[in-house]
């Protein structure tokens, strides 16, 4: 029985941000065995950034901000202690700010060209606008 493993995953993709902040704060608080599960929460949290997007600045999103701002300290936190700090702290700062403070790409409708009308002579293109004179009459 010595080569059973009872290490504990966490299915981080089934619990909400409030829970997830609570066992960010639990793993924070143990042992620094828990780097590593503090990493992999990391993971979960920048795949949901990436799902959330430019919505993130909804109201409704506030849990999910509170779990990043969390996630982001945490890491920063235990990268004193690691060999090398987590790429995971800038790639979450980086999404967060693409999507809290960036421009989302509008969606462009298709350019229609004008309508070109054929003439007897020739082509007459559209006019755009109409020159006002002095007078307020028109010309064409």
């Amino acid at each position: 029985m010595e080569d059973f493993d009872y290490s504990l995953e966490i299915e981080y993709e089934r619990i909400s941000e409030e829970e997830l902040r609570k066992i960010l704060n639990i793993l924070y608080t143990s042992s620094s065995e828990c780097f590593t599960d503090i990493e992999n929460l990391a993971d979960e949290v920048i795949r949901r950034q990436g799902d959330c997007g430019y919505s993130i600045r909804d109201v409704s999103n506030v849990p999910l901000k509170k779990l990043i701002f969390s996630t982001f300290e945490s890491l920063k936190k235990i990268s004193v202690y690691m060999e090398h700090p987590s790429p995971r702290i800038q790639t979450i700062y980086d999404l967060y700010q693409k999507y809290m403070h960036g421009t989302e790409s509008p969606v462009s409708s298709p350019v229609v060209s004008p309508k070109i009308y054929k003439e007897n002579k020739g082509i007459k293109l559209p006019k755009i606008m109409k020159k006002v004179t002095k007078k307020g009459h028109h010309n064409d």
